[in-house]
């Protein structure tokens, strides 16, 4: 159980640091900052990446601690579903969904199938990223197999 709490953690705090990050990059822009590509793009600000790499190796260490996979999957699938981040953070909020994909086969094959369900229903074909279109076979491949 600790493992599973610490993997979770883990993640949330990684989000916090980034929503943290977001504060101080919303609080530094200027009337005209990214327009036209003058000033300083809050977009292209270095915490974006930071908090992409973060978040990867946060679910790697995550992972070989033994943690719950499928409370890491669904909480990487929901985190751009929630709400309270700045808006220009859900790009990101959607890309990390992509560290779900070495998460995938450690998911018992029912769960896989029922967050392949969601996941489709969510993000529907025509409007899936290719990681997240990767991500989506991925589930599905696992719930096809047997337990």
């Amino acid at each position: 159980m600790q493992a599973v709490e610490n993997g979770l953690e883990r993640l949330v705090a990684c989000v916090e640091e980034y929503d943290k990050a977001m504060e101080k990059v919303t609080a530094r822009r200027k009337l005209g900052d990214g327009i036209l590509g003058f000033g300083n793009d809050p977009k292209r600000a270095p915490c974006h990446m930071d908090f992409y790499e973060n978040m990867g190796e946060a679910v790697a260490a995550a992972l070989a601690e033994g943690a719950d996979a499928e409370a890491m999957v669904r909480f990487l699938l929901e985190l751009a579903q929630s709400k309270g981040h700045y808006q220009m953070a859900y790009p990101m909020l959607e890309a990390v969904q992509g560290h779900a994909l070495v998460l995938a086969p450690h998911l018992e094959p029912p769960k896989a199938r029922e967050l392949a369900y969601w996941y489709g229903r969510q993000y529907p074909r025509v409007r899936r990223l290719p990681i997240q279109q990767k991500l989506y076979q991925a589930l599905e491949k696992r719930g096809r197999q047997r337990e």
